[in-house]
């Protein structure tokens, strides 16, 4: 039996409606990584906008995200390199 195309595109876009959704369905819980990086810097004594955006901008998943976190904090919030890797990672998870 001879599909036409018509058929053929529906077929196709009810597959791919239902695997959006079985994606939607599966996501995890967003957690509050961020605001561990922060409370992490806080009790080290840094405090401020700048490690507030360096956090954020440490669990936003962009590319090297890591990356931008640790000279944010080290260039511009003074923060000691060990503290930035240990932060930037809390942001991350």
């Amino acid at each position: 039996m001879k599909r036409t195309l018509r058929t053929r595109l529906a077929a196709v876009a009810v597959t791919a409606v239902a695997m959006a959704g079985a994606v939607v369905v599966a996501a995890p819980a967003a957690q509050a990584a961020p605001s561990d990086c922060t409370a992490y810097l806080a009790a080290a004594g840094y405090s401020s906008t700048d490690t507030n955006l360096a956090c954020t901008v440490g669990g936003s998943g962009l590319p090297a995200d890591q990356l931008l976190c640790r000279l944010v904090l080290m260039n511009v919030s003074s923060v000691p390199p060990a503290l930035a890797q240990t932060a930037c990672t809390l942001a991350k998870l």
